[in-house]
C-alpha cells in the first residue's frame, strides 16, 4: 500500500506541474489582473462589427476578459472621441480596437491582440481611372468621408492630412451617420477595415456598388489594441491585461470570436501571434 500511494503521489505531483505547462501566460507571470474597488468602465462606440446594437466582438472580448478575471464591467456608449476624452479624465477605463497613436500613450497603457488592416472603399460612380492615393489627390471632385476620434492607419495617415490640409475630408461622429453619407453621394471614399464595411454595405456589394482597393503599398497591417487609462491601471496591471489577451489567443478564443464576425480564414490572418 505504501509503494502504491508513494506511486500514486508522484503521479499527481507529475499532473500537476505538467497543468502548470499549460497555464495561460497570466497565471505563469503572477496570476490576474487586480480589480479595482470599482466597475471598470469600458467605452464602446458604434462601428460596424466591432460593436454596434448592442453586439459585437469589442463586447465579446469585454466580456470574455470580464469573466477571466473576475473583475466587474461597465460599458458606456459614446462616439469615439469621447472615448479618449473620457480616459484622458478618468470616467473612462478602458476601450478596444483602438490604435496606440503617440498622442493616446500619453494617457493610455496598450496592449495588442489582432491585426486590422484599412483599406479604400470607393462608390461605383467615383472615376474609374483613380487607383491610388496620388490618383485621388489629383482629382479635386473626390472627397474622402473619416470618422473623428478614429485613426487612419500607417498606410494612409499622410493620405488623410494631405486631404484635409486642402480641405476634402469630411469629418463625422457616428458610424451609421458616415455610411448613411457615404450612400448619398456626400463624399465618394472613406477607409475602413472589412469588419466594419462589409456590415454597413451589404446591400451594395450584392449590387457591385462599391469597389474595395488595398492603397497600402504592401505595407503590414496595423495592430488593434486595448487601451488602458493610466488614470487607474498601473504599468503591471496592463502587462496582466495583455498577458490575458494573449492567452485568449493560446487557447482559440481570440480566433472564435473572430470568426463570427469575418469567417474563419479571415480570422486566421487577424491573429496577432507574435510574443
Amino acid at each position: 500500500m505504501q509503494f502504491v500511494s508513494r506511486s500514486l503521489c508522484r503521479l499527481a505531483l507529475a499532473a500537476f506541474a505538467l497543468q502548470g505547462l499549460w497555464l495561460p501566460a497570466w497565471a505563469q507571470k503572477g496570476g490576474a489582473p487586480a480589480c479595482p474597488a470599482r466597475p471598470i468602465v469600458v467605452g464602446l462606440y458604434e462601428f460596424g462589427n466591432f460593436y454596434r446594437s448592442g453586439v459585437g466582438l469589442d463586447k465579446d472580448l469585454a466580456d470574455e476578459l470580464s469573466k477571466r478575471s473576475g473583475c466587474k464591467f461597465v460599458s458606456r456608449v459614446m462616439p469615439r472621441r469621447a472615448i479618449w476624452t473620457g480616459m484622458q479624465a478618468g470616467t473612462v477605463d478602458m476601450t478596444l480596437s483602438a490604435a496606440a497613436t503617440p498622442e493616446r500613450l500619453v494617457f493610455a497603457w496598450a496592449a495588442p491582440y489582432m491585426l486590422v488592416k484599412n483599406v479604400v472603399v470607393l462608390r461605383k460612380d467615383a472615376d474609374p481611372n483613380v487607383h491610388s492615393m496620388s490618383d485621388f489627390i489629383a482629382s479635386p471632385e473626390l472627397r474622402l468621408g473619416f470618422g473623428r476620434g478614429f485613426a487612419a492607419g500607417p498606410a494612409y495617415e499622410d493620405f488623410v492630412t494631405q486631404l484635409r490640409n486642402i480641405g476634402r475630408v469630411e469629418d463625422v461622429d457616428e458610424g451609421d451617420r458616415l455610411y448613411a453619407m457615404f450612400k448619398a453621394g456626400r463624399f465618394q471614399a472613406l477607409l475602413a477595415p472589412k469588419m466594419v464595411y462589409a456590415h454597413y454595405l451589404k446591400d451594395e456589394i450584392m449590387a457591385g456598388a462599391i469597389r474595395v482597393e488595398d492603397w497600402g503599398n504592401g505595407r503590414q497591417h496595423g495592430p488593434a489594441h486595448l487601451m488602458m487609462g493610466k488614470k487607474l491601471f498601473s504599468a503591471e496591471d496592463a502587462r496582466r491585461w495583455g498577458d490575458m489577451l494573449k492567452a485568449m489567443t493560446a487557447d482559440g478564443t481570440m480566433a472564435r470570436l473572430l470568426a463570427q464576425y469575418v469567417g474563419k480564414d479571415d480570422a486566421v490572418k487577424m491573429l496577432l501571434t507574435a510574443p
